[in-house]
């Protein structure tokens, strides 16, 4: 399945769909499984109180204005018919979710993301990864002075390491 451009979404509305992952939004946001895929999904009715919160304002300048519930309704459906999120059937007591033929937004349904966000992050957690396991790879090769610093330096965690042991059981002997 190819990944969905966002790029060309209206820009109010890829706020929201910003707003909604973000934590400050505090949607309830639970996992399932889509076609053997690990999947958030969230309630429709969760998303609009999540529009409706005082924090929706105070976001950013873009996000567009929300003065009532069937307001707030609109724009989640809005988001959702530029496929932000796609509906599916969940059944009670069950993870496993199926996709619906009807998409049409209703707050009593249950929803899946398929807008990610930016993944920038991750990445540049991953390439700092790969960068420290080459330097720890490397480390026969480093300058000798080097070498000599990092053994001074685990040498301190290990006395530090040892100190906190040390606390614990006089704290169990006491």
């Amino acid at each position: 399945m190819p990944k969905p451009n966002f790029n060309d979404a209206p820009k109010p509305l890829l706020e929201v769909a910003k707003y909604l992952r973000s934590s400050s939004a505090k949607l309830k946001i639970r996992q399932g499984v889509l076609n053997g895929r690990r999947v958030d999904f969230f309630k429709g009715k969760h998303a609009v109180n999540a529009v409706m919160r005082d924090t929706y304002a105070k976001y950013s300048k873009a996000l567009p204005a929300v003065e009532d519930r069937p307001a707030a309704e609109k724009l989640i459906a809005d988001a959702h018919q530029n496929g932000f999120f796609l509906r599916v059937e969940k059944p009670p007591k069950a993870k496993t979710l199926a996709l619906q033929p009807m998409q049409v937004f209703s707050p009593d349904a249950y929803y899946i993301w398929v807008y990610e966000g930016s993944q920038w992050r991750g990445t540049l957690l991953g390439l700092l990864v790969l960068l420290l396991t080459l330097a720890g790879v490397m480390f026969p090769l480093w300058p000798a002075s080097l070498r000599l610093g990092v053994y001074y330096l685990s040498l301190a965690l290990l006395g530090l390491l040892a100190l906190f042991f040390g606390l614990i059981v006089v704290r169990f002997l006491l």
